[in-house]
């Protein structure tokens, strides 16, 4: 792993993470519905899964999990970051 960690973990977890909230809060409508929906985000691994097709996120009680090994299929950030955006608006 050596050098791909902080690489890895960015381009897993927070590039999606970060992209997908600026795609919902473009409008006010999408600003006011994650500010009243969201209260925090959790990142782990525990899920086992590495695959951004079956990337391991859920939204329940306000809290955002995001679930995937760090350092697996680490470019498939378009396809995470439609992954947490699509379960995000479906939820809020």
């Amino acid at each position: 792993m050596g050098g791909c960690d902080s690489e890895c973990w960015s381009k897993v977890y927070f590039v999606p993470l970060i992209a997908a909230l600026k795609a919902i809060t473009i409008d006010d409508m999408g600003k006011e519905a994650l500010n009243a929906g969201l209260k925090k985000i959790e990142i782990q691994n525990r899920a086992d899964t590495s695959n951004a097709s079956r990337f391991a996120a859920s939204f329940e009680g306000g809290t955002l999990l995001l679930d995937n090994k760090p350092h697996t299929n680490v470019d498939d950030v378009k396809d995470r970051t439609q992954s947490i955006q699509s379960l995000l608006e479906s939820k809020l």
